[in-house]
């Protein structure tokens, strides 16, 4: 089948105003060819998303459903945007206007056309430069379909073993059932994919649309796949009915490049908490989901924070993965419009395509955000129906007709109440080619993006910003750097940028603004500690400049391969009871403890899910301190920690601190609580890190001795909900490092402190899982239990002999010390043994982890003894103040790090 070039095709007879069609033929006129969709890099891409029954009507039907001939013809609309691919939500035979619940994958909705034209489209978009994938169900099938219908109450079915029955007459089983928006009942069963059979069909569907007529020419093929509400690890039914990514999605994945190599698939995460990184052995990508609403809170209460910690933590976890990248939403269907939610504003509006089109990872538009479109759930709606205000059909027309959907018309409730209205101005219509409209913001950021390697695949470096209401960052490529600041608030911004961390070639930078083509006064070594800009209300600018970003923190502890950086002698406890927390999710699996010099080092193998559950450390050390918990004068933030009160230990056991972490969302956040003799505490907050960036740094609290905290979530080893038998299988958790002058400890004396660390879940139950063991107690403990009425010892006690020997790698053989020197002098001597000769790097750093002073790098030392001093002097020559500094060695992978207080 042949079918004419996206250039060649009108934008639709039914699209009735002429004025919009004369200025899309114009544009399309104008714009570059785009480079054919196969064999781009993931980061190249600019994803748009949108509903099929909502999308484009192309036969004028009775309720005008969205179909493949309107997705054909709306090709040029979406070149003329600068889209390089869509997905849409599945096209398969459902009666739920979303296509969620769907029947056979190898069928199609009669709804939207034929495999002719489904193909027809799929070839036209490729011509055009546009990737198609296409929303997908595996875990499921539609109770209207022959297997259900067959084994329902026969189990001498020959699909018994296929579907999720949970009883022994296939009357109960585990699935959905609701009311779709025209009355209709959607019903569901799963499938049990611990059997090969449903595994294979599932398969096999989805292998047909990678190459439909099998000729091994891809042209008229999907590009691949969204994948809907995918676990890691499902928690329910038996053996999670085998709906995992290692025994699952990676096998399916595979199955799939056997026809195309090239095959790209990407999933939705089932727990919109995580980050996603959990299911990338299984898929080529995940969304950000913790960055969603992190971008959508930062736009509603116009406060940049969150942007920050949200990116820190995706650009972390994603590159600490060995495979895979993020796609990035700040919409989607399933949640409220973003006009509606952050304000309707078309000046918030471009901030929001700002933040989304400069941000480091593939971004993805919902469809309708680039005109401005609102809409929120409507719980009065009767089922599925709630969520057509968040689906409206898509604006084309000023005034509604065709080709826009009129889908909803069939549910009388959502039509009456319908969000949309003629001549809102927002509209392809009112919008396209209309200079400063939100649509035409849409098309030059896109473009700016698709033009400039850095906003594609350059690396993610923070900028802070002296203003709260700004986000500000430099995406650093090999070829090319652009400086982005953003404004998330209504009032114009004269604030100053400290890019005192980075490097500028020549000493001096020119920064030219990619959208207005003007410069802007020099950045150079002497201003760029506070380079100012001034940004409108809502404004933004891209910025290419030359710079050079810092080097990130050194890992003075990261949450990795624990078991090898403390070794054998650093093991002090192993759990020895099942989690019931969820596998994977929330667990700890063994404590190991390090002492070097001034320093202690702590690591906990295990997982800490981002719900609120929480860690907690209790540390006794000195007289005094609580045998009975008393945390009665705290409240929330964070839960948890006040239903500690009552909890009794161990006799011998009176805590003096408490430290607790918890990593909601994808951020880690700590909280010291000083356990008073007389009752109550004193607490300190110590700051906020990021899941996964392999540091540790807290930043945003009180932290005079520079502990750091680093979480990884992507065990998957350790104990099970029945299984302890693997607790020394899970190498990445949390780990910490403590300077001793948090304990009052001086000169490295630890002889004698006690400490023990369990989860306590956000709703007060102190968890089983605790360190020293329990004795193989299951369940939760409930509210502050009585730990005295649990056999043996729930705390472990350290010695000077405790693990010998400097965190992070290295060879044990290193010995690295730092001291201050006397005198009116602010001198720190650093003493060096190396047993051979070696290349090394020698620099100091604040406690947030940025670089102070680069000593040396690359010096190769013999063997033996050195001494150096740092002058407390930064890279620039000027005094640095008084505090703590971490002095860090480095040999190829190996390092080693020290603290020091520097005084005046």
């Amino acid at each position: 089948m042949t079918h004419a070039r996206p250039d060649a095709v009108a934008l639709g007879p039914r699209l009735r105003t002429t004025a919009c069609v004369a200025v899309l033929t114009a544009l399309l006129a104008a714009a570059p060819a785009l480079a054919p969709a196969q064999g781009q890099d993931p980061s190249d891409e600019i994803f748009y998303h949108f509903m099929p029954i909502c999308w484009r009507d192309s036969d004028g039907d009775t309720f005008r459903f969205g179909d493949f001939g309107g997705m054909t013809s709306s090709l040029p609309y979406l070149q003329t945007l600068g889209v390089t691919a869509v997905w849409m939500n599945p096209v398969f035979p459902s009666v739920a206007y979303h296509g969620y619940q769907h029947g056979a994958g190898d069928q199609l909705n009669p709804w939207f056309g034929d495999e002719g034209d489904f193909v027809g489209f799929i070839e036209a978009a490729h011509a055009a430069g546009i990737k198609v994938f296409v929303d997908f169900v595996a875990y499921g099938i539609s109770r209207d379909e022959v297997w259900f219908q067959d084994a329902y109450g026969n189990p001498g079915s020959v699909y018994d073993d296929w579907l999720a029955f949970t009883n022994s007459a296939n009357t109960e089983y585990q699935g959905s059932t609701f009311t779709t928006w025209n009355g209709d009942t959607v019903r569901q069963i799963w499938w049990d994919l611990r059997d090969s059979h449903p595994v294979d069909l599932v398969t096999q569907w989805a292998r047909h649309w990678l190459d439909p007529d099998g000729d091994g020419d891809f042209a008229d093929g999907l590009d691949g796949f969204r994948l809907d509400h995918v676990w890691q690890t499902y928690p329910n039914g038996p053996d999670g009915w085998g709906y995992h990514i290692d025994t699952f999605w990676a096998p399916w994945r595979a199955a799939l490049r056997d026809v195309n190599p090239d095959v790209f698939v990407f999933a939705e995460q089932a727990d919109w908490g995580i980050s996603g990184v959990e299911l990338l052995g299984g898929m080529d990508a995940a969304f950000t989901k913790p960055f969603e609403f992190a971008a959508r809170d930062a736009l509603q209460n116009e406060y940049a924070s969150a942007l920050y910690g949200a990116m820190a933590s995706a650009v972390a976890v994603q590159g600490a993965a060995p495979v895979g990248t993020f796609l990035c939403t700040i919409n989607d269907h399933d949640i409220t419009r973003l006009a509606t939610q952050i304000g309707d504003g078309f000046e918030k509006g471009k901030a929001a395509a700002a933040i989304l089109l400069t941000q480091p990872f593939a971004p993805v538009i919902y469809h309708g955000d680039e005109i401005g479109m609102r809409g929120a759930k409507n719980t009065g709606y009767t089922g599925d129906a709630a969520d057509i205000p968040m689906r409206e059909p898509f604006k084309w027309n000023a005034v509604a007709g065709p080709p826009m959907s009129n889908y909803f018309a069939l549910n009388a409730a959502a039509y009456a109440g319908r969000i949309s209205q003629d001549n809102d101005g927002r509209s392809v219509e009112e919008q396209l080619g209309v200079p400063g409209s939100l649509l035409e913001a849409y098309r030059e950021l896109i473009a700016a993006r698709r033009d400039h390697v850095a906003l594609r695949r350059g690396g993610y470096a923070p900028v802070t910003a002296s203003s709260g209401a700004v986000w500000a960052f430099v995406r650093d490529h090999a070829d090319q750097q652009v400086l982005v600041a953003i404004n998330v608030d209504g009032s114009a911004k004269n604030m100053a940028l400290d890019l005192g961390d980075f490097t500028i070639a020549g000493g001096a930078t020119t920064p030219l603004d990619l959208l207005t083509g003007a410069t802007l006064s020099p950045l150079t070594g002497a201003n760029k500690d506070a380079y100012p800009l001034a940004l409108a209300p809502y404004g933004y600018r891209l910025l290419e400049v030359e710079v050079t970003a810092p080097e990130p923190p050194p890992s003075l502890v990261d949450g990795r391969g624990i078991p090898a950086d403390f070794g054998a002698a650093g093991l002090l406890a192993t759990q020895d009871g099942p989690t019931h927390l969820g596998d994977n999710v929330s667990e700890l699996d063994q404590l190991y403890v390090r002492a070097r010099g001034d320093s202690l080092f702590l690591g906990l193998t295990g997982n800490l899910a981002p719900d609120g559950t929480g860690l907690c450390l209790l540390l006794d050390f000195a007289p005094g301190g609580q045998n009975v918990l008393d945390l009665s004068d705290v409240s929330p933030p964070p839960n948890g920690p006040d239903m500690l009160t009552g909890l009794r230990l161990d006799a011998g056991f009176a805590p003096d601190q408490l430290l607790f972490v918890n990593t909601f969302s994808g951020n880690i956040y700590v909280d010291l609580y000083a356990l008073l003799d007389g009752g109550g505490t004193d607490k300190t907050y110590r700051g906020a890190g990021t899941v996964g960036a392999g540091h540790g740094v807290l930043s945003g609290g009180v932290n005079p001795n520079g502990l750091r905290v680093a979480q990884d979530n992507s065990n998957t080893g350790g104990v099970t909900a029945s299984d302890v038998s693997d607790a020394a299988s899970a190498t990445t958790g949390c780990e910490i490092y403590m300077s001793l002058a948090d304990l009052g400890l001086a000169g490295g004396d630890i002889d004698g402190v006690k400490l023990a660390a369990f989860l306590l879940e956000s709703g007060g139950d102190v968890s089983n899982q605790w360190l020293p063991g329990l004795g193989g107690l299951t369940g939760s403990l409930g509210v502050a239990p009585d730990m005295t009425e649990i056999a043996g010892d729930q705390f472990v006690v350290l010695d000077s002999a405790t693990a010998v020997g400097g965190p992070a790698g290295g060879d044990g053989t290193w010995d690295l010390s730092v001291s201050t020197g006397g005198g009116s002098a602010r001198v720190v001597v650093i003493n060096l043994r190396l047993p051979s000769a070696r290349l090394v790097g020698l620099a100091v750093y604040n406690v947030r982890g940025e670089r102070v002073r680069e000593l040396f790098s690359g010096r190769e030392l013999p063997a033996g003894d050195h001494v150096f001093g740092w002058d407390g002097r930064d890279d620039r020559g000027h005094g640095v103040p008084a505090g703590v500094y971490l002095c860090r060695l480095q040999s190829g992978a190996d390092q080693q790090a020290r603290s020091v207080v520097l005084v005046k």
